[in-house]
């Protein structure tokens, strides 16, 4: 009686392993169809952040080019870093001297408007706004609006 009952938990054993080997080559499947999934996810989280982006992109071009078309070229408040930055060239210096971007300490998002910009840095948004506008209404004196370069010294 001891050797049937050897056998059969020998059996019983073995049938244990075979069902534990197969469960992981099923969970090896998985595995790889879960990776694959997860990069398929990645990818078009990626691919719509990179849409969005253009987007937004090319949503504040249209309205610098309407602006530009309506012959209003002046810079508010309201409208987004990117869109100022579109209106004229030297944006993007003017707000680096006024500490607005153009560092790590004070980066901004171009897709916040000039007033959250200004909040987040606790600058005046009236006194930037302006400073943007001489870049549009040249100074009376010499026929050129102000520059202002960045607040950045380079010892050689």
């Amino acid at each position: 009686m001891i050797g049937w009952l050897s056998i059969l938990a020998l059996l019983v054993s073995m049938v244990a392993l075979a069902y534990a080997w197969r469960l992981q080559q099923e969970l090896g499947s998985v595995t790889r169809r879960l990776d694959r999934y997860n990069k398929a996810l990645f990818d078009a989280s990626d691919e719509l952040r990179r849409l969005r982006e253009e987007a937004a992109a090319t949503s504040a071009q249209l309205r610098a080019e309407i602006k530009r078309n309506r012959g209003g070229l002046l810079f508010e408040p309201s409208m987004t870093v990117r869109e100022a930055q579109m209106l004229h060239p030297q944006v993007q210096q003017i707000m680096a001297g006024l500490h607005l971007g153009g560092c790590s300490s004070c980066a901004v998002d171009p897709d916040e408007t000039l007033a959250q910009a200004c909040a987040d840095q606790g600058r005046d948004v009236t006194q930037v706004v302006d400073q943007l506008n001489r870049l549009l209404h040249p100074v009376a004196g010499n026929g050129h609006a102000p520059v202002k370069i960045p607040n950045v010294e380079l010892n050689v």
